[in-house]
């Protein structure tokens, strides 16, 4: 295996060292420890790794799905209609018009909100740093699910959380154990973390009940909780479950993205809680940004006014639903004779693999790289708890003759790592 096909260390939410001496430069002496997400460092390994890699790694909207957007098209009608307006400043919470839009489908899901209750990021990942900020200080604990949200883990470290990680199940975090592990912890939490629908990375959807009963637990701990909410919209089959944050308006912070369901690159996001906290989310995204692109804001303004998003939800269904469908029959038809097992979400972009005793997922995507094809190793998703032996499986952007070839690929260097 050639060096540039071989994938730095997953860094579980570590800084990640390049070598340089403890001496080192007086910047570096200086600085303090950043963790940051081994999924964001899968892009730069896979264009390392060449042009007919097929990645599996990022959970990226398929190509399909962007020019679904017509993009160019409201890029005109913004700079024709909104003209300079769209080029400036805005205010910090964000445009008045997307502020509406984004409160009246909260509302249809059953969250209690009006504009006022809502502050426009520069992506979901802004709000969840600036709710972290908000709610977390050093030492506090935050409970988060385990395999969990890398960028998230890694945000809560960098704000010197204590992590406590809780397994989850086919039904989603299990609260039961998340219980009984703040208990023997002797400390309550600050903040529980949650991806409620389609989990980032396992896929998996928390349960009415399980939402029922942390909405119980966070109250008996005076708990907040942050629910991220991205892949909602992304259902194949089933019915719908509330949102957190309309099954208990007090104490959650609900927050979501266009980057699923619109354009990715344009960045804009939201969290919707109560007037008092969407005001210092606003103080605190002062010191980052001032305010999320104008011009951005306005083309999710523009699309929502133009196309109904109703319909551009249920082609995103339509494109991604047999994606999801070829991944798991891929795998099947590839690793059907080994004890390999996989996952079966009701929507979202993630499968969570789970490989036999023996190989980890660390070694199998070294083999993978080299084969041509890549994934996320499971260690990238936790702190403490020991998930080497699994990965998450994106299907999203992947072509349907794409997850064919990158499944037999995979199985390829699966037997490789067993050779060995």
């Amino acid at each position: 295996m050639s060096v540039a096909s071989r994938a730095p260390a997953p860094s579980r939410g570590a800084a990640v060292t390049d070598g340089t001496t403890a001496e080192g430069t007086r910047l570096e002496r200086a600085a303090r420890v950043i963790h940051g997400s081994f999924i964001d460092e899968t892009i730069a390994i896979v264009a390392r790794a060449g042009e007919g890699t097929i990645s599996f790694a990022v959970g990226s909207p398929a190509r399909e799905a962007l020019d679904l957007a017509h993009a160019d098209e409201l890029a005109a009608t913004v700079l024709e209609r909104d003209g300079r307006s769209a080029l400036g400043y805005g205010i910090t919470e964000g445009d008045d018009e997307l502020r509406d839009i984004i409160a009246d489908a909260a509302r249809r899901r059953g969250i209690q909100a009006s504009a006022e209750d809502v502050i426009v990021t520069a992506g979901g990942l802004q709000a969840i740093d600036i709710a972290i900020r908000l709610f977390i200080r050093p030492g506090d604990m935050a409970v988060v699910e385990s395999p969990g949200f890398a960028n998230v883990l890694a945000a809560l470290r960098n704000h010197g959380a204590r992590v406590l990680e809780v397994p989850v199940d086919t039904d989603g975090l299990d609260v039961a154990a998340a219980s009984r592990l703040i208990a023997e912890s002797g400390a309550s939490p600050k903040v529980f973390f949650v991806v409620p629908n389609f989990q980032n990375p396992s896929g998996v959807t928390l349960s009415r009940a399980r939402r029922d009963a942390l909405v119980e637990l966070a109250a008996e701990h005076g708990s907040i909780v942050i629910e991220d909410d991205p892949y909602r919209e992304l259902r194949y089959r089933g019915d719908d479950l509330p949102p957190i944050a309309a099954i208990a308006r007090d104490g959650v912070v609900n927050i979501g993205s266009f980057s699923k369901t619109f354009l990715p690159g344009v960045r804009v996001g939201w969290a919707i809680s109560d007037r008092a906290t969407v005001k210092r989310m606003a103080a605190a995204k002062q010191t980052m940004d001032s305010c999320t692109s104008s011009l951005s804001q306005r083309l999710v303004v523009a699309f929502h006014r133009d196309r109904d998003f109703a319909v551009h939800v249920e082609a995103l269904r339509a494109l991604y639903r047999p994606k999801q469908a070829r991944a798991r029959e891929a795998l099947a038809e590839h690793f059907g004779d080994v004890a390999v097992r996989w996952n079966d979400p009701d929507g979202g972009f993630y499968l969570w693999v789970e490989l036999p005793d023996g190989p980890s997922a660390r070694r199998l995507l070294d083999a993978g790289l080299a084969r041509g094809v890549a994934f996320v190793p499971g260690d990238a998703f936790a702190i403490e708890r020991d998930l080497g032996s699994s990965l998450r499986f994106s299907y999203a952007s992947a072509s349907l003759a794409d997850i064919d070839e990158g499944v037999r690929r995979l199985r390829l260097a699966y037997d490789d790592i067993l050779d060995r």
